[in-house]
């Protein structure tokens, strides 16, 4: 089965951009049938996002990136089976919400997270 993008309106370029081997379904639904899709999902990859929170409440397996947020902050996915990946970094929490920009110029708190690292840990969820 091939993965998922998924994503508002908004995130459309981008989607049609990473699509590659993936099927792009960013910008075709609803909350609801986002919410659906996720019910059928397998794992979900994600930043932390209303998305994360939502395929956490749908009982799917989640791997969450934290960049400048933290999980400390308590917007962490509460379902035992997700995994958090995040980089212990002296300028980290930088946002509470999150931002496009880095204050420091080299958003390491995501760009080292490795998609080994990611596989990992999806490899570890749906194993």
């Amino acid at each position: 089965m091939a993965p998922v993008l998924l994503g508002g309106p908004g995130d459309r370029a981008l989607g049609a951009e990473l699509a590659g081997t993936a099927v792009s379904a960013v910008g075709e639904f609803s909350l609801q049938e986002t919410g659906a899709l996720l019910a059928c999902a397998r794992v979900l990859v994600s930043n932390d996002t209303g998305v994360m929170h939502m395929a956490t409440g749908v009982g799917t397996p989640v791997v969450a990136l934290f960049g400048p947020t933290v999980a400390a902050f308590g917007f962490f996915p509460y379902n035992a089976r997700a995994t958090v990946l995040e980089r212990d970094l002296d300028c980290r929490p930088c946002s509470a919400m999150g931002s496009a920009r880095c204050p420091m110029g080299h958003h390491r708190c995501l760009v080292d997270i490795s998609p080994a690292d990611v596989a990992a840990a999806v490899e570890r969820l749906v194993a």
